[in-house]
């Protein structure tokens, strides 16, 4: 087991970080549970790909970089059980070499599979939820070290309270997932007026097994991506793959962020230009793990929330105009997405089918300024914050958001009497 003390730690954004005691990385469940027993204090850690602090801590961090293997596939019943730090990333390619796949996933592939999981990541889809949802069972080793199997179906009510789990139960050990016969998308990108595709999104939801939307303010169009489910074969083409996907959409976008940041009066121009570019349309066969993943965006700051999708219509005209009268010169684009309701108790789409609207933003001087006005709005719509991004802990508003929240610090506090998992940002939550 790796160990290293004095280890400063920094999230992937560089918005959090914190000096560290003891840092740690094993390779196998009993130098995991060896950890869990000998500190009073622990923290867990992928990929720090979360704006929140909900990594942070000044004592032992976890790391589960080394114990990320497949350790068992069951090709008959499509199960699939997993280390709890392989990356997203590692196990598309995993899967796809066996012919397999997951069922959905989100724009980055870089988390841990347990950080994505217990944070409420999610993908787009409006027949999808979670991530978190393709779990079928996982281990969890609890504060005195003891392993507990949590199972979908032998123990419902439990596994609906502990899948967004916080990193508060306990150390995820490992993971049997649900996935599917490898499959690809036929991706149909183009752009269409923003105020039209709001008109129609029904439709768009329903026609689409997935469909999410980029939008550069203030531009009058938006990028929409649709995406239906296919077992033909690729036909995309490794020229543009290199010329879009890696030299305009990772090379020159940074550059191009880069400068709006230098001066940011022209943000609204290359936003304009970029969004023209992406007119297209682009029209491909890809692996479904391809087309789910987005090039790796540049640095950058961001929140997210989730709301009704009864409102959705409602909330989008007012997300644009709140954007656009606010003249934020936000040179990034703005994501949106649709995902499935469900029973998680901290999921952001318990018991409501859910629009995910975010604010994204490049090395932003007034963002101490944009993230609490755009949370005035959120809170007007009775969005619920995603865990992994940022926001302003606000106990109170949380606590009504969601429901059962009282019932899982119970649980935590079962689970974890003395607070060994606990961190600043969970004490503001549930302290």
């Amino acid at each position: 087991m790796k160990q290293q003390q004095n280890y400063v730690f920094k999230n992937w954004a560089k918005n959090v970080q914190s000096q560290v005691a003891n840092y740690f990385q094993p390779e196998t469940e009993e130098e995991i549970i060896s950890v869990v027993k000998n500190h009073q204090k622990i923290r867990m850690v992928g990929t720090g790909h979360s704006w929140s602090g909900i990594c942070a801590t000044n004592e032992a961090l976890l790391n589960l970089d080394y114990y990320n293997k497949i350790t068992h596939i069951d090709k008959e019943r499509k199960l699939v059980t997993v280390q709890a730090g392989i990356k997203l990333w590692q196990l598309n390619i995993l899967l796809d070499k066996e012919g397999l796949a997951l069922l959905n996933l989100g724009s980055i592939d870089q988390q841990s599979i347990a950080g994505a999981i217990s944070t409420g990541t999610h993908g787009s889809g409006i027949q999808f939820q979670i991530l978190g949802s393709q779990m079928r069972e996982f281990s969890l080793i609890k504060a005195d070290g003891s392993k507990q199997i949590i199972n979908k179906e032998k123990d419902s009510a439990l596994f609906n309270a502990s899948v967004v789990n916080l990193g508060c139960l306990g150390v995820i050990s490992e993971i049997t997932l649900q996935v599917t016969d490898a499959f690809t998308l036929h991706d149909y990108t183009t752009t269409l007026p923003f105020d039209e595709v709001v008109e129609h999104l029904d439709d768009y939801l329903k026609d689409n097994d997935h469909f999410k939307l980029w939008w550069l303010p203030p531009c009058k169009d938006i990028i929409v991506f649709r995406y239906k489910r296919t077992h033909e074969k690729p036909d995309d083409s490794k020229i543009r793959v290199f010329l879009k996907d890696y030299l305009l959409s990772v090379v020159f976008y940074r550059f191009l962020v880069f400068i709006a940041k230098l001066f940011p009066f022209i943000a609204k121009s290359l936003n304009t230009m970029l969004t023209w570019n992406m007119k297209g349309p682009l029209d491909r066969i890809e692996k479904s793990y391809k087309v789910y993943i987005v090039p790796e965006p540049p640095l950058h700051r961001e929140t997210e929330w989730t709301f009704d999708i009864s409102r959705a219509k409602e909330i989008l005209k007012a997300y644009k105009k709140f954007i656009t009268e606010n003249k934020y010169n936000l040179n990034f684009i703005q994501e949106i997405r649709f995902t499935k309701g469900d029973d998680f108790w901290l999921s952001g789409c318990y018991k409501r089918d859910a629009l995910w609207l975010g604010l994204y933003n490049y090395a932003h001087e007034k963002w101490d300024k944009v993230l609490p006005e755009y949370e005035a709005f959120a809170k007007q719509y009775n969005g619920r914050p995603h865990w992994g991004k940022e926001f302003t802990m606000d106990k109170n508003y949380l606590h009504q958001q969601y429901e059962k929240i009282a019932d899982f610090k119970k649980l935590k506090d079962e689970f974890d009497p003395g607070k060994k998992f606990e961190n600043k940002f969970i004490e503001d939550l549930l302290g």
